[in-house]
């Protein structure tokens, strides 16, 4: 509730809604907020590119702004996201499977 709360959804939406409705709502409601952050930041590196050069105090170029929105769209690690095919998911699954120790059952028919 409190994840509806912040995306300014009511309790009452909140409590018709289907998880899936509510991933929804937040993977739009973040993906918003990241493109408005990039706008800001785009206006605000034109902002101060243009300054300098106004003021004629720095002829290097700025790192350019391409790199700078693209290391927004990363995520905390680092790296780019990625989307796993169904064998992956399946590799990583047993691979977790394994590691908290439990057991593989197999149907025979």
């Amino acid at each position: 509730m409190k994840l509806a709360a912040s995306i300014g959804i009511t309790v009452s939406e909140f409590w018709e809604m289907t998880p899936y409705e509510l991933n929804v709502y937040a993977k739009a409601y973040f993906e918003k907020q990241k493109n408005e952050f990039k706008e800001k930041i785009t206006l605000a590196y034109w902002n101060a590119k243009w300054t300098i050069q106004w003021l004629g105090k720095k002829k290097d170029h700025p790192k350019p702004l391409e790199e700078i929105l693209k290391e927004i769209d990363k995520n905390n690690s680092g790296k780019e996201k990625k989307i796993m095919t169904p064998e992956q998911m399946l590799v990583q699954v047993k691979v977790l499977n394994a590691l908290f120790g439990g057991e593989v059952k197999t149907c025979n028919s």
